[in-house]
């Protein structure tokens, strides 16, 4: 049995909903690596402020409505970037990312208990620091892995 091998043209490699090797994005890209940080550290701390500003002031609806949603709204534009970016990436990076998401996503889980723990103890003051900055320290441990995946690779 013989294998034969196309070369696609770039209209049909458009087509089938592919990348030839000059339309793929370059790893090195900086921007791709620090857009979804920047969207989930905005959500994070968006949330923690408007968690303070829940406990510290009496506010009107139309107020309390807009602080819930802006977070709410930061956060749908990371998962949004986030879904693109591994649409984006080759195997190499999309591996990369996925092992960086690995450390992050149970690394946030130990920081959200211990922080909640700290509260229930009275070592943290009681405004749920848990939900106020987990996304913005879910995409710093994110950072962080991804920094170390990325080193293995090299």
């Amino acid at each position: 049995m013989t294998r034969v091998l196309y070369i696609l043209s770039p209209e049909t490699n458009r087509m089938m909903n592919t990348k030839s090797a000059s339309e793929t994005e370059c790893a090195s890209d900086s921007g791709s690596r620090l857009a979804p940080i920047a969207w989930g550290l905005s959500a994070g701390l968006t949330a923690g402020v408007a968690t303070a500003l829940f406990a510290l002031f009496k506010m009107p609806l139309p107020l309390r409505v807009a602080l819930v949603l802006l977070p709410v709204l930061l956060a749908l534009g990371y998962v949004n970037w986030v879904v693109g970016l591994f649409r984006r990436v080759d195997e190499l990076q999309r591996r990369i990312l996925l092992e960086s998401l690995g450390f992050a996503f149970p690394a946030t889980a130990i920081l959200v208990m211990a922080a909640d723990l700290l509260e229930k103890a009275k070592i943290l003051p009681n405004i749920h620091w848990a939900w106020g900055f987990q996304v913005g320290a879910m995409c710093l441990l994110w950072l962080v892995g991804y920094l170390f995946a990325s080193r293995r690779y090299r």
